[in-house]
């Protein structure tokens, strides 16, 4: 070997480094995002678009927030959380298991009847109509879709009376399946998910000021603090990127960054 391939081996062991630090290669670990059943649609594009921006695979976990909530407690492997109430990230935040936490969404809750079904709704009273037998909603004692909507029927004075009707559904899609299935009269959903439900039309929608604010909140879990993709997963998700797709699916998107540029 001359002297000149020893000196370009020695400027490459010396520097090769510090350009390795300067562009780390995506973990071959996948990154865990847990998100709410309800933020499906969203959720997937936004996941897709970021696996071909970042080369960081994404693997989703979707289900009631409640459910997941209770999965990272139980050291359940978790990088971002995307949950549709404030309250399981508080939850989780007392445990010391949230690093980083935001608002992300808003939405509004929605009756909906089956598409083909005979009885027509226009105002919260008529839930009480004898022709609603069966009314589905997420379980109102831990999934955020059931309760907020058995504040708005407190709200109403009608939880009481209604509640022998209601059926309890494992998350907002599920009361929402039912609906479309006929196997209720009728149920009460977020309007993100009626919107995509082709068997299922709104009959009408909650005031606002009937529920808490629904606010959806994104979580940066405390063991992912050390992985840098999982950190740019949870800011993409605050993106103008993802921001543009939550607004096409009909969420709020709570401190909107603009859209970005097409």
């Amino acid at each position: 070997m001359n002297d000149r391939a020893i000196l370009r081996l020695l400027a490459f062991s010396i520097f090769a480094p510090g350009v390795a630090a300067c562009n780390p290669a995506p973990s071959a670990e996948p990154l865990h995002l847990f998100a709410a059943a309800g933020a499906i649609e969203a959720v997937e594009r936004i996941a897709r678009d970021f696996e071909r921006e970042s080369g960081a695979a994404v693997r989703l976990n979707l289900a009631a927030s409640s459910m997941l909530a209770q999965q990272i407690r139980s050291g359940a492997r978790a990088d971002v959380f995307l949950s549709a109430n404030l309250r399981w990230v508080d939850e989780l935040e007392k445990d010391g298991l949230v690093a980083r936490r935001r608002e992300l969404l808003g939405n509004r809750l929605v009756a909906v009847t089956p598409k083909e079904g005979a009885v027509d709704l226009a105002a919260p009273a008529d839930l009480a109509r004898p022709e609603i037998e069966r009314l589905a909603l997420a379980d109102p004692e831990s999934v955020p879709a059931g309760i907020y909507a058995k504040q708005a029927l407190e709200a109403l004075g009608l939880w009481e009376s209604l509640r022998p009707r209601v059926v309890a559904a494992a998350d907002v899609r599920q009361a929402l399946a039912l609906v479309e299935r006929g196997e209720v009269e009728a149920g009460i959903v977020y309007s993100t998910d009626a919107a995509i439900a082709p068997g299922a039309r709104v009959a009408f929608a909650f005031e606002a000021s009937l529920t808490e604010p629904i606010r959806h909140g994104l979580a940066l879990i405390r063991e992912a603090e050390s992985r840098p993709e999982a950190i740019r997963l949870y800011d993409y998700l605050g993106s103008p990127q993802a921001a543009s797709v939550f607004r096409e699916l009909g969420f709020e998107v709570l401190d909107a960054p603009p859209d970005p540029p097409q």
